[in-house]
């Protein structure tokens, strides 16, 4: 099914110091990251993709801020945050997130595995990205708002595979 009026961004921005290099353009088999995702987002239907690289911006909440503050007014009705380096979420994963949404479209909804949140996380569109976020980031700023945040299960190990090292990779 597809989600038109869900926007995947993807922040992909960062320098990667710790990896070697951008992580949007790490590989995995015979894909980048940020490709990986895209196919990962499409399979799931979801047709409206921002993969944010390349952006001057200090941090994954200002890389957001960018990219939402160019898309088009009622072009989103949520937003898919999908961090560069959580390339093995499986699109079972994105399509519950979907669903869940669509049923319950003023919620935040993000996955969890075995009690542990991950990502990527459903926001709805109305949520204020630009409020002060108290130097507590995406999480700060949902919390300050009246959002009902919805724990998803999900049997996706991948939601937790933050991969900041190449090492991370053969595990």
């Amino acid at each position: 099914m597809p989600w038109p009026k869900i926007v995947a961004i993807v922040p992909a921005s960062g320098k990667g110091t710790r990896f070697g290099g951008a992580k949007a353009e790490a590989r995995i088999a015979d894909q980048t990251f940020a490709e990986r995702i895209e196919t990962t987002l499409r399979g799931a239907g979801i047709t409206q993709i921002h993969i944010a690289r390349d952006l001057d911006t200090p941090d994954m909440l200002a890389t957001l801020r960018q990219v939402i503050a160019g898309i088009k007014p009622n072009q989103a009705e949520g937003y898919l945050i999908w961090p560069v380096d959580h390339p093995l979420v499986q699109p079972s994963t994105v399509v519950a997130l979907c669903e869940a949404w669509s049923a319950s479209p003023d919620a935040v909804f993000r996955p969890v595995y075995q009690g542990k949140s991950g990502h990527p996380v459903l926001v709805p569109a109305w949520v204020d990205l630009g409020q002060d976020d108290m130097g507590q980031g995406l999480a700060g700023i949902i919390g300050s708002q009246v959002c009902t945040v919805v724990d998803l299960p999900v049997d996706d190990p991948g939601i937790l595979r933050n991969i900041n090292q190449p090492s991370e990779l053969e595990e």
